[in-house]
């Protein structure tokens, strides 16, 4: 059985370039996972955009193939910052050709929010659509509160940066030929990987004849093979002693989360959470955000007149799974503030730690906790009061802790489980192939 994958994002042999923050993490993970299955060959396509050309990569069962996309000249990126057909032609032309040549018995396509999801139009063997996020949902969350267009989301570059400001205004423009795209896509294609009722549901909508296959997300094998575990508030169990701002009592509360510093992770809700909480309680705050930067940060502090470093938030950029691992277990909690989402690699990762988590009730999300996961632990979007409460609740109670804890750990173990995982993804390539 030979399947073909194309995804959006760029792969490698080089298990170096497989890791990162957002993404690429999961779905290599899943080609190791999908290298495992017995006589299965595998053919994985991504969009090349950066400037320096890549070559096909191939061993005895895996070939990867790059689609060199980037395009030069003033008058060619003019044109794709108005619009993406004349890229979104090219990379369906250059897709088929492979398809052609590579004879797959199946495509895989990871992600409806970009052109590949168009391929089930031109071929006549099975496109399965492996929904990642869905970018209706990241559009409608593309302003925060306090911003009534765009032109608010980006004013703040319009001087510093002018080229930088129409670059940005444009790609949210062109959000909206995506979010149209996509919606085609959903309509259009038969045969979907959802994991959360979220994402069923979506694609019920918009496509009541869809049939729909349950695959979980794979985690990174760093995560997998950790024997360590979060083991509770105590100071003893901390790998080193975290630095946030005391009060004179002494108490303190460590939090962290994880990804990117996009406007719809909710750095905004970060900052004037952590200032609630430095303000009306006895607790000195640290909040670690692995993934983000200190420059990311500032376009939000603009916007909350809240400056990170007063209110004890530390952003540490990118770190490795194995120091990500290590902050995460010497953490209190786990806090996920998204506006849009699906089901967030990174609170699975800390669920796997056996980590409590307070997360946003959005998108997939709540699907990622058991039944009788305590559903305070859900709090609504862009509210800091309830979330700041919720914190200094689950802080004080360490029973409950644990509990919430020893939930994700049993629950996160069985979901993402590598065996179980590889029978999914075989057993829904099994019954495409024999439609």
């Amino acid at each position: 059985m030979k399947v073909l994958w194309f995804s959006v994002t760029p792969l490698s042999l080089n298990a170096k370039e497989n890791t990162g923050i957002e993404g690429k993490g999961w779905i290599s993970s899943l080609l190791q996972i999908a290298l495992g299955i017995k006589d299965l060959e595998l053919v994985v396509v991504y969009g090349n955009q950066s400037p320096f050309k890549k070559e096909v990569e191939e061993t005895e069962r895996l070939k990867i193939i790059p689609i060199n996309i980037c395009r030069y000249g003033k008058r060619q990126i003019i044109k794709d910052m108005m619009t993406s057909r004349e890229v979104d032609d090219f990379v369906i032309s250059e897709s088929l050709k492979i398809i052609q040549e590579n004879k797959p018995d199946l495509i895989h396509v990871f992600g409806a929010e970009w052109c590949y999801g168009m391929l089930a139009s031109h071929v006549t063997i099975p496109v399965v659509i492996h929904i990642q996020g869905l970018w209706s949902q990241i559009r409608n969350s593309l302003l925060l509160p306090g911003q009534s267009s765009l032109f608010d989301r980006f004013k703040p570059e319009l001087w510093n940066h002018p080229l930088g400001f129409f670059a940005r205004y444009q790609y949210y423009n062109l959000s909206m030929e995506r979010h149209r795209r996509e919606e085609e896509i959903l309509r259009r294609n038969q045969y979907f990987m959802c994991r959360t009722r979220w994402d069923q549901s979506v694609v019920r909508f918009y496509n009541k004849n869809a049939r729909i296959f349950h695959v979980d997300e794979a985690l990174r094998q760093e995560f997998i093979e950790c024997k360590e575990r979060w083991r509770g508030g105590t100071e003893e169990r901390r790998f080193r002693p975290p630095q946030p701002l005391l009060t004179q009592e002494g108490k303190r509360i460590v939090l962290v989360t994880t990804g990117a510093c996009y406007s719809i992770k909710g750095p905004d809700v970060v900052l004037k959470t952590a200032k609630l909480i430095r303000e009306n309680t006895d607790y000195g705050v640290e909040w670690k955000w692995i993934g983000g930067t200190d420059e990311e940060i500032k376009e939000f502090e603009k916007l909350t007149k809240v400056k990170a470093q007063e209110v004890g938030l530390r952003m540490m950029g990118t770190l490795s799974a194995s120091e990500m691992i290590r902050e995460l277990l010497s953490s209190d909690m786990y806090v996920h503030t998204s506006y849009s989402d699906n089901s967030p690699n990174a609170v699975c990762e800390a669920q796997y730690l056996g980590m409590p988590v307070i997360a946003t009730d959005t998108g997939g999300v709540i699907s990622l906790f058991s039944e009788q996961y305590d559903k305070n632990m859900m709090v609504p979007m862009n509210d800091p009061f309830y979330l700041a409460s919720k914190i200094i609740e689950l802080r004080e109670d360490d029973a409950k802790a644990k509990r919430l804890a020893e939930d994700n750990w049993t629950l996160a173990h069985q979901r993402h489980d590598v065996e179980r995982i590889s029978k999914q993804l075989k057993d829904t390539y099994l019954q495409l192939c024999e439609l």
